[in-house]
């Protein structure tokens, strides 16, 4: 039987999550960790202290950047499994944790999207990149959302890249913005357009182009329920993989 803290317990994510965990024969729901306390049959801390006294073994962190790095600090430390999907690290703290974690013995997994569907629009625009001359990103996220670009479209550019780098700076020679930011975020050679309003929840389309035509892979998550399969393949299988991983394609047969 699996322990599990779930850290970010009474957000949405960490509320539809559990919702889900709590059906599994093969772990168990020990404690929630929120700086909110709203009513629950789960015990909701505040300190650390007190999630260590119940021994987890793993933990499962949906709570912003800031507390997901101080939360994966302290798992390393006390030797407990971390799987982290709060998105919004950059570059270099994630080779600060991949350090950290290879020098420990817990297993920190970071996955910018549990989406099995979205995993396979990363591979499918990986795959299609060489055989175009352009590629954009437009992604679409509900407006409580705090960080842009999402971290889902900025590894999409960083795999894409991998196949093709299509620009090596912003704007081209010549092209200019009327008015500044026009031409979105830039990221491994990509442009990222993020959107935030209500009524979206997680949404990208990859648009590529070439002379006559364009192809675009769109994929929706239209209900938090869309995350589940991923995050249980990753709780069963945390267990066999290294110490630092980045990506729900790390344990799927792609």
């Amino acid at each position: 039987m699996k322990k599990i803290a779930m850290f970010g317990i009474c957000g949405k994510m960490g509320t539809s999550m559990v919702k889900e965990l709590l059906k599994e024969k093969d772990m168990e729901v020990i404690c929630g960790f929120d700086k909110l306390n709203v009513e629950n049959d789960i015990k909701i801390f505040n300190r650390y202290e007190d999630v260590r006294n119940l021994n987890p073994d793993l933990i499962i962190d949906f709570t912003n950047v800031e507390a997901a790095s101080e939360t994966i600090t302290w798992a390393l430390n006390e030797g407990i499994d971390i799987i982290v999907g709060t998105t919004g690290f950059k570059k270099d703290e994630l080779v600060k944790i991949e350090e950290r974690a290879n020098k420990s013995r817990s297993k920190v997994f970071i996955v910018p999207n549990f989406s099995i569907g979205a995993v396979l629009m990363i591979k499918i625009s990986q795959m299609i990149a060489k055989y175009f001359d352009g590629c954009e990103i437009i992604e679409l996220h509900h407006d409580k959302k705090k960080d842009a670009p999402s971290g889902t479209s900025i590894f999409t550019a960083q795999q894409i890249s991998q196949t093709k780098e299509f620009n090596s700076v912003r704007l081209k020679d010549g092209e200019t913005e009327t008015v500044g930011g026009s031409r979105g975020a830039f990221s491994d050679g990509i442009h990222i357009h993020s959107v935030r309003l209500p009524g979206f929840l997680a949404h990208q389309n990859v648009i590529f182009g070439t002379c006559g035509q364009t192809l675009s892979i769109k994929h929706d998550s239209i209900d938090r329920s869309s995350f589940y399969p991923g995050l249980l393949l990753a709780v069963r299988k945390i267990n066999k993989m290294p110490n630092y991983s980045y990506g729900l394609d790390k344990i799927l047969d792609l």
